[in-house]
């Protein structure tokens, strides 16, 4: 019935004063005071940067854990981290993908060939010729890509496979202070 211009100027004649104070990172403590004297108190959640800026992360790690060995999928377990109190740090249910994040971070894969690198006889892949380099996987595709290392595409298992006897030419390398 009333607009929102109405119902503003009724709460300004209701409302004494707002305090608000930041109580932790992710939550602001609000405390409306009325016309009379009563008080309101409530916490806000507040949108964070990252998981780790919620004091919960450590625990809703642990209970990922357990649900995973249970079984459930991302879906699942957002839904019951919600129903417990936990939030996504944008948002205040927990996302499946935060969930995702999460359990890939703490090595909780659902394939066993995802859980482990793949090792192909007389041959390394990029992320463990890049680690025997000390360089990092992209530098070896870029490499790849200008022709100066040689990698062969594995059509059985899609990888990017590199034969450690490698021609003279890969020597070149060295001038970058890396050498094999």
């Amino acid at each position: 019935m009333l607009s929102q211009t109405q119902r503003k100027a009724i709460l300004r004649c209701l409302i004494d004063k707002v305090v608000i104070q930041r109580a932790r990172r992710d939550q602001i403590h609000t405390r409306i005071v009325w016309h009379g004297g009563e008080t309101t108190t409530f916490e806000v959640p507040v949108a964070v940067g990252a998981l780790t800026d919620l004091p919960t992360a450590h625990e809703m790690a642990q209970q990922i854990r357990g649900l995973f060995a249970e079984g459930q999928s991302d879906d699942e377990m957002a839904r019951q981290l919600t129903q417990h109190g936990y939030r996504s740090p944008s948002r205040p249910a927990v996302l499946p993908s935060t969930v995702q994040g999460l359990r890939l971070k703490l090595g909780l894969m659902p394939n066993r060939s995802q859980s482990h690198p793949r090792r192909i006889a007389g041959y390394l892949t990029v992320p463990q010729l890049a680690k025997a380099l000390g360089i990092t996987p992209h530098w070896v595709y870029h490499q790849s890509k200008r022709g100066t290392v040689v990698i062969q595409r594995d059509a059985q298992t899609r990888l990017s496979l590199f034969l450690p006897t490698a021609p003279r030419r890969w020597r070149r390398l060295g001038s970058c202070g890396r050498a094999i």
